[in-house]
């Protein structure tokens, strides 16, 4: 079975929220949709990232080897609870990145180009391929006062929460995100300002079951949720339109169909992304934001 990696989440609001700065919209409804736009990007990007090494360590069912990992660095550790599923119980362990640091990098740096430091916990109920297997991942404060930080070395966020998933097909993942938390500084007080995430998602391979490697493999997402953003403003997010991805030179990095919609529950307009504005499924990474009656083309970096 080939890997769902990489694949879950959206990176791309980054450049929108980039691209609609540079116009200039000064209406205050526009302004809060567009912080929960950059909370919701860095929400997806981060919680994607501890998705995305887990995935990828447990496609060995937990049997890992040297060079067995994509993103797994050698400085990592993996200490097993549990390394059996012959007991009935399933795998568990924890994934140890090592201390944040105190200078740059502040964390180790992995085969996906993200810096990691930290504990990260999952457990698996069964072999991974396994139609009904569920796993769950957490990051919290670990036993000895250590939290679980991603990002570019520089910039880091501690997050916490709760991803779960199950395989409902062959082909499909169900995913819930809860209890989500974003902290935008390394400050460890329990009074940290953060931003809040939460919702649920299916990702369901729709080409290239049947052929070796990614390349030339298309996935569809749907999906929708909520959370609060830095100035402590709730919004929602939805999935209007199932976004689809392929795997294919000048496609790999955005979505090349789909609309995304973020919305302030006081807003009165909402925030949308639409990734085929020329409706020609083309893969040339432009998309268009609309936010109420402006419409923006912007490349996705």
């Amino acid at each position: 079975m080939k890997n769902f990696k990489y694949l879950l989440f959206i990176p791309v609001v980054a450049a929108l929220v980039a691209g609609v700065q540079s116009c200039k919209l000064d209406t205050a409804g526009v302004k809060d949709n567009i912080t929960s736009a950059q909370d919701f990007s860095t929400a997806e990007t981060e919680f994607a990232g501890a998705f995305d090494v887990a995935d990828d360590i447990n496609q060995s069912d937990g049997k890992i080897k040297k060079g067995a990992s994509t993103i797994l660095p050698s400085g990592a550790v993996l200490d097993f609870v549990d390394s059996t599923f012959t007991d009935g119980d399933g795998i568990e362990y924890t994934l140890d990145f090592g201390p944040v640091g105190g200078s740059f990098p502040y964390g180790i740096l992995c085969g996906d180009g993200k810096y990691r430091a930290g504990k990260l916990r999952i457990s698996v109920s069964k072999p991974y391929a396994q139609i009904g297997t569920s796993v769950t991942l957490t990051a919290t404060e670990s036993s000895n006062g250590e939290f679980y930080y991603s990002g570019d070395g520089t910039n880091m966020f501690r997050i916490e929460g709760v991803i779960s998933y199950t395989r409902t097909a062959d082909q499909e993942l169900t995913i819930a995100i809860t209890d989500g938390k974003v902290y935008k500084e390394l400050d460890k007080t329990a009074g940290s300002t953060h931003a809040a995430f939460r919702g649920n998602k299916v990702i369901k391979r729709t080409k290239g079951s049947g052929t070796p490697g990614m390349l030339g493999d298309e996935y569809e997402v749907t999906g929708s949720g909520s959370g609060t953003n830095i100035d402590g403003e709730d919004y929602t997010w939805s999935i209007d339109v199932p976004l689809l991805k392929k795997i294919e030179l000048g496609c790999a990095k955005t979505f090349v169909v789909g609309v995304l919609t973020i919305q302030n529950l006081s807003a009165s307009s909402s925030l949308k992304v639409d990734f085929d504005p020329y409706n020609n499924g083309a893969c040339d990474k432009v998309a268009k934001a609309i936010i109420g009656s402006k419409e923006i083309i912007f490349t996705v970096k």
